[in-house]
């Protein structure tokens, strides 16, 4: 759901998406340096440098200038950064992709398709995109079942980030009057 005061930030259970920032690069390398974290990302399970994380930080934060992009995932109980989930243009497609990624220990909880979902609800009422993409690689089960959860539905296998991946999309329920 979209808090009212600051349509940017968005509350899941007992945690808060607030848009990313620098001073999450810490946690954010944290989280991209356990290769079971990595695995399903581009790097194929190598930790992400610091240098690298940084980088991709900085294109999560400009990102925002288009009306929307990557959210920190804050535990509220100890206002920890335990992940991160949102939407961004891929130049290499052309559309806007859901992505999302969690530190190993919040695994399993519901976080990751509450944080897909809020991110798509966003997409759809705030930003008012129009489609709404999602990869995943063949063997990434948990991911595809997020992506199911979160209403995406699969369309084809695609090549992207030299890698083989399953391609998955979202359009808004629109209703006509009778």
């Amino acid at each position: 759901m979209i808090n009212s005061s600051d349509a940017a930030i968005l509350e899941i259970s007992d945690f808060t998406m607030r848009p990313i920032q620098s001073s999450d690069l810490d946690a954010l390398v944290t989280i991209w340096a356990d290769p079971e974290v990595t695995r399903f990302l581009p790097s194929r399970g190598v930790a992400i440098s610091r240098e690298n994380t940084e980088k991709a930080l900085a294109l999560f934060i400009e990102h925002w200038k288009q009306g929307y992009g990557i959210w920190a995932i804050v535990e509220n109980a100890s206002s920890q950064m335990i992940g991160y989930c949102g939407l961004r243009y891929l130049d290499e497609l052309s559309e806007v992709e859901v992505l999302y990624g969690l530190s190993k220990a919040y695994w399993g909880r519901g976080i990751a398709t509450s944080s897909a979902s809020a991110a798509v609800s966003y997409g759809f009422n705030v930003a008012l995109l129009y489609r709404i993409i999602a990869i995943a690689l063949p063997d990434n089960l948990a991911s595809i079942r997020v992506l199911e959860k979160a209403g995406l539905q699969y369309e084809k296998q695609i090549h992207i980030f030299n890698l083989d991946a399953l391609y998955y999309s979202i359009q808004p329920m629109i209703s006509f009057p009778a």
